[in-house]
């Protein structure tokens, strides 16, 4: 499909426009002022600084010791992933990063956090610090599913990571293990009180204390409802299968028990809708979507008909996905062709709708209401 000029979404019709062209596999994005941001490029473990004027920076920050699988498939979803601002970002600097780490093991989903400095120098990213490492008896050196996705609760400026069960599908059911779930942590990594503990069938397991919930494939979209705080996550199916979840503290959400997909050999998976225990998904998506990024539209906005609806950055659809949420339910979903592979949607300051590529030579785009 070829990057479209204009799409008509709902009652409007918006413009895309290219921003920044030429990046290496973009893969998250956060506004720093009202015309700047950082944008993380997974395949080069790379963070650079883009203006909405169209300029890109050199490398700010690189990983040096991120995990890329090396071998015979050139399917590797490990990198460098997201990046979120503190919610008292604009008083103390702090930035978040998620990235695949290499390790003795294989790869270890790691967090840092570095304070932005923006003065007469440029902006370069400054006392960096682990937040998070994966456990080591969960590492491995498989190359699939990550997870990396982020998202701050403002209400107490706690910090939701999620892993993916790494193509290992029973590890989403182990409440000892740290794959396959959402965490919940401390703003400075620590697990957070609010946790659930969860029911370990192995004797000699212990719940991990940062397990917020668990029975998850690959969460690579992820935010915070900021009118109801309530969170919400879209997985990664297997073939089909891709699914909204309304996510609470405790809660089992099912995979593999639970699906709308099948495996890739065709062959049936889980026992169907539901399962006594787990939580069933909110919505599940006839066609698949591939979800990857997550924002909401307030209210005050140029989409004043989309108030508080939800957009998901679609890669197989080539796709944003408008989710109309109403009392915490989805009441229906409308998918914008735009005609890329689409890594992450963030509402910028100036009011557009940005968009990341996933591509090799990854694009920026801005999406702006035209004129009525």
């Amino acid at each position: 499909m070829a990057l479209q000029e204009s799409v008509t979404a709902g009652n409007y019709t918006l413009q895309v426009e290219t921003v920044v062209e030429g990046l290496e596999h973009p893969w998250g994005m956060a506004f720093i002022s009202e015309d700047r941001f950082l944008v993380s490029e997974r395949n080069s473990g790379t963070i650079r600084v883009g203006s909405a004027a169209g300029g890109i920076s050199e490398p700010v920050w690189t990983a040096e010791d991120m995990f890329r699988y090396e071998g015979e498939t050139n399917r590797s979803q490990a990198g460098l992933f997201d990046i979120v601002l503190h919610p008292e970002f604009a008083s103390n600097g702090w930035a978040y990063i998620s990235y695949s780490r290499e390790t003795d093991r294989g790869a270890a989903i790691a967090v840092i956090r570095a304070r932005v400095v923006q003065d007469s120098d440029g902006t370069r990213l400054e006392d960096v610090e682990d937040i998070f490492v994966m456990k080591e008896e969960d590492q491995d050196s498989s190359g699939l599913h990550f997870g990396g996705r982020m998202a701050f609760d403002p209400s107490d400026n706690s910090l939701f990571l999620s892993i993916g069960e790494r193509r290992n599908i029973s590890r989403a059911q182990d409440a000892s293990d740290q794959a396959g779930s959402i965490l919940r942590m401390t703003e400075s990594g620590e697990p957070h009180e609010a946790n659930a503990r969860f029911e370990v069938e192995d004797e000699e397991g212990e719940s991990d204390p940062y397990l917020f919930s668990i029975g998850h494939r690959n969460v690579q979209a992820l935010g915070v409802n900021p009118v109801t705080q309530e969170l919400w996550a879209v997985d990664h199916g297997p073939q089909g299968g891709d699914e909204i979840n309304l996510v609470a503290a405790g809660n089992n959400y099912g995979w593999p028990f639970v699906t709308g997909g099948k495996d890739y050999s065709d062959a049936p998976l889980g026992v169907g809708d539901g399962m006594e225990g787990m939580t069933p998904p909110a919505h599940v998506f006839e066609k698949t979507k591939a979800p990857s990024g997550l924002t909401f539209i307030p209210e005050g906005t140029d989409y004043e008909d989309w108030s508080g609806d939800m957009l998901i950055g679609a890669m197989h659809a080539e796709a944003v996905v408008r989710v109309r949420i109403e009392d915490g339910a989805v009441a229906g979903t409308e998918t914008i062709e735009i005609g890329r592979r689409i890594r992450d949607v963030q509402l910028g300051p100036d009011g557009h709708i940005w968009l990341l590529t996933e591509h090799s030579d990854g694009q920026v785009l801005r999406l702006a209401r035209a004129a009525d």
